[in-house]
């Protein structure tokens, strides 16, 4: 119970993420920076953090190839068009829609590693599903190039949960594998960032800030918390569990921006709620 409580915790500061993006939108930062100065922050942090605990920072050179694999297209893509979709469409529908990515997990572990779907699981994901629908109709679509990116994001993150679980990384401990997955994102996106000459310098206080808590809260906290959980409870309930982080963007978007409690949110929340039961009932079946 302990391990689901943790993933929970987690999904909902990574609900925050959305809302210190869209902070930092205005200050006309591109979605290419947006991602490297996270992942760079996100590294430096844990390199301090990794030092005092003195845990091992030695890696094979498989889990590294693994790694360079799955943090550029699960870590640096996702956030990628994750932020693109925000210039496009609200914080809540794209956290939504991102959410489709338990499907794409569910579907890769029936159809490639064979995984049981029991009844209790296929009704956790109609749940799911049933209620990211009805939050979607809280916001209306204002442009269908963000709604395209941000499916682009369940594709992306629902591979990378599955890498989690299954690749050799998967034995490092979390902290240290998060390390090298921001260290390498944040290299990527840094050389073609000069490339292509996207990249504006991190010189505004209240931007630092936004970037220093989507490093802490939203990546070090959260992502550890919800890779534990991977690890400790498979990847399809892990993800499901991570449910509550779509809920959590609503929420905020409400206090934050004065958006209307409409039944829709309040229906669509407590089905998540109901499809995180399930699944945990059908995982312990």
């Amino acid at each position: 119970m302990l391990h689901v409580l943790l993933v929970i915790i987690g999904s909902i500061a990574y609900g925050f993420l959305p809302i210190f993006v869209k902070n930092i939108i205005p200050y006309n930062y591109s979605s290419l920076s947006i991602v490297f100065y996270r992942y760079l922050i996100t590294a430096i942090f844990l390199f301090i953090i990794i030092l005092v605990t003195k845990k091992s920072f030695r890696i094979t050179k498989r889990q590294f190839i693994e790694l360079f694999i799955f943090s550029v297209i699960g870590l640096g893509l996702t956030f990628f068009f994750l932020s693109q979709a925000l210039l496009y469409i609200s914080a809540g529908l794209t956290n939504m829609i991102h959410f489709g990515y338990p499907v794409i997990v569910l579907l890769i572990m029936i159809f490639m590693y064979k995984e049981k779907a029991n009844i209790l699981k296929v009704l956790s994901m109609v749940l799911a599903i049933t209620g990211i629908f009805l939050l979607t109709k809280v916001v209306q679509v204002e442009s269908f190039l963000g709604v395209i990116y941000a499916l682009i994001t369940t594709v992306t993150y629902g591979v990378y949960i599955v890498a989690n679980k299954k690749c050799s990384f998967a034995e490092l401990d979390t902290m240290v594998s998060v390390f090298y997955m921001s260290l390498i994102v944040s290299v990527v996106f840094f050389i073609v960032g000069i490339f292509t000459n996207s990249l504006q310098l991190l010189n505004n206080l209240y931007v630092f800030y936004n970037f220093a808590a989507i490093a802490l809260l939203c990546t070090i906290f959260s992502l550890g918390l919800l890779l534990y959980g991977v690890k400790k409870l498979g990847s399809s309930l892990a993800s499901i569990l991570n449910m509550f982080e779509p809920t959590t963007t609503v929420v905020a978007s409400i206090f934050i921006y004065n958006e209307d409690l409409t039944i829709n949110i309040v229906i669509g929340s407590v089905l998540i709620i109901l499809s995180t039961i399930s699944m945990v009932i059908g995982s312990k079946n």
